[in-house]
């Protein structure tokens, strides 16, 4: 028998943080803001859920439709707000982001 994939509706993204921050608030209206640069008032509406923030703030997990998943890749790959957001992964399975990474490992 086959394996069977697991069907998932959301996106997770690991983001690296630069200069670190703390703050959930700070970083998702830094995700907005690029949304709606990059696409307009509408997209900058998007749901986005920060899941976690690493102790030292220099990384960042959320999830997020995955029908809005590449509009948040391109338009944070776009920005130059700062904090600045760099993609590390991005996966339909949300233990996938966490790999071997101390840092993250605290978020699960």
């Amino acid at each position: 028998m086959p394996p069977r994939r697991l069907s998932s509706t959301h996106r997770y993204i690991r983001f690296a943080v630069s200069p670190p921050s703390t703050d959930a608030l700070t970083l998702r209206k830094t995700m907005q803001d690029a949304l709606g640069q990059a696409f307009g008032i509408v997209s900058s509406h998007t749901y986005i859920d920060v899941l976690g923030i690493s102790d030292g703030g220099d990384a960042l997990v959320v999830r997020i439709a995955e029908n809005d998943a590449p509009k948040l890749l391109a338009a944070v790959t776009a920005s130059n707000a700062t904090p600045r957001l760099s993609v590390v992964k991005e996966s339909g399975f949300l233990p996938a982001l966490l790999g071997t990474d101390a840092a993250l490992l605290a978020l699960s």
